[in-house]
């Protein structure tokens, strides 16, 4: 067997693998997410909350933020708003400072620039809440999420709860396949904590118990992902994390490729810290976190780079192919564009004539059914014929996003290159 053949062998396999795993995958996240919850006690006693803004430069989406969280259906003198300016250059502290004189429940702070943790950290120290919550200073929270997520802590073991994240007015195609990806992370992150398995709490309103940081430490500073380092942290030492999906926070994602390829290499690059750092939490002594979770998150992602970057390589090698066989003949492409309808129709018949073919078009299928189904839940603006395109634009590039950024991760990582925020 030539190597050709043999590689051709090789990625059926693993395709086939991936689809099982990735059928039983959502199957057994599917059940957690359709499990029902225990009935929450409504929110009575209010207790203080004191929400973080970190801010560096952030005169553009500051003011939205900031009245997003002003507006929250809470009893005003039981949440105060600390806008802690991380150094920056432009009008934020300015803004900041004109809200603190409007309302009484905004402090507004300013320090040298250390970082997203180190303006967390400063915050922390200067809170009053029990409660502390982390608002990124490009989001917008919806006005009742703060309420519908209280009542989570009754239980006592509960140290954070995070809420469901959406992007905001998603416009072109790096947006739109963004907000799937954020869609399936309201699933992903619901379903999993029926298992006790979140290893991420976003930055845009994720509520934490204040005794939390002041027994096991602040945010990790030298961390460049602190969302996914406190998050794996609470799980470490057996504490819950729980999720809200009703209670939608808005995020602006990057629109520009640069932006979004250095936001991406930050996260992956920080996973891959952050996995290593607590690779005690693989194995049955963390249950399905330890069992299923984890190994998946790895798994998965050697899976979709595998697959996506052979068949770059197959459609390059053959494209040249082609085109050196029809050149031989003298074949004229442009005036003859007429038969790609016709080679359209005979290739169409090759690939739905696959078994392989098939079970990804019934992998696909359920999880557009379930994306549906996410948005109805959480009562979403959305349109279903808006949810299709961006699933559409999903389908064919985020593959390759993925497995560009998890290389340049990668490489980084090998080389101990430095990733700053």
């Amino acid at each position: 067997m030539d190597f050709e053949l043999f590689m051709k062998a090789f990625i059926r396999i693993i395709v086939y693998i991936s689809i099982y795993i990735g059928l039983f995958t959502l199957v057994f996240y599917l059940l957690g997410f359709l499990k029902k919850s225990k009935k929450l006690k409504n929110v009575t006693d209010f207790p203080f909350c004191s929400i973080i803004i970190p801010a560096y430069n952030e005169e553009n989406t500051l003011e939205k933020t900031i009245k997003s969280a002003i507006s929250l259906n809470y009893p005003k003198n039981k949440f105060e708003i600390l806008i802690i300016d991380d150094g920056s250059t432009d009008k934020t502290f300015y803004l900041a400072k004109k809200f603190e004189k409007e309302y009484s429940n905004v402090r507004a702070f300013t320090k040298k620039n250390g970082g997203k943790a180190s303006a967390m950290n400063f915050g922390i120290d200067k809170s009053k809440g029990e409660f502390v919550i982390s608002f990124d200073a490009d989001s917008m929270v919806t006005s009742d999420s703060l309420r519908q997520m209280m009542p989570y802590f009754y239980d006592k073991d509960v140290m954070c709860v995070t809420p469901g994240m959406k992007v905001y007015k998603p416009k072109g195609i790096l947006q739109r396949v963004q907000a799937i990806e954020y869609d399936f992370g309201i699933f992903l992150r619901k379903a999993l904590t029926r298992f006790n398995s979140v290893n991420v709490t976003p930055g845009p309103f994720s509520i934490y118990r204040k005794v939390f940081f002041e027994k096991y430490g602040g945010y990790d500073e030298k961390n460049i992902t602190e969302d996914m380092e406190i998050a794996m942290r609470i799980q470490y030492h057996n504490y819950k994390i729980e999720n809200s999906p009703e209670s939608v926070v808005y995020t602006i994602a990057p629109n520009k490729l640069y932006a979004l390829a250095r936001q991406r290499r930050r996260w992956y690059f920080g996973m891959i810290n952050n996995l290593w750092k607590y690779r005690d939490m693989f194995g049955k002594r963390y249950g399905e976190l330890g069992i299923i979770t984890l190994p998946l998150s790895v798994i998965s992602v050697v899976m979709v780079m595998t697959v996506t970057l052979y068949y770059i390589y197959r459609f390059i090698i053959d494209s040249i192919r082609d085109i050196s066989l029809y050149s031989l003949i003298g074949f004229d492409f442009w005036n003859n564009l007429h038969v790609g309808w016709n080679v359209f129709l005979v290739n169409l018949y090759k690939y739905l004539s696959e078994p392989i073919i098939l079970f990804a078009t019934l992998f696909i299928i359920l999880n557009f059914t379930m994306l549906l189904y996410v948005n109805r839940r959480i009562k979403s603006i959305d349109r279903p014929i808006s949810i299709f395109l961006n699933y559409v634009f999903f389908l064919y590039i985020y593959g390759i996003l993925f497995s560009f950024w998890w290389i340049i991760a990668i490489i980084y990582s090998i080389f101990k290159k430095e990733i700053k925020w």
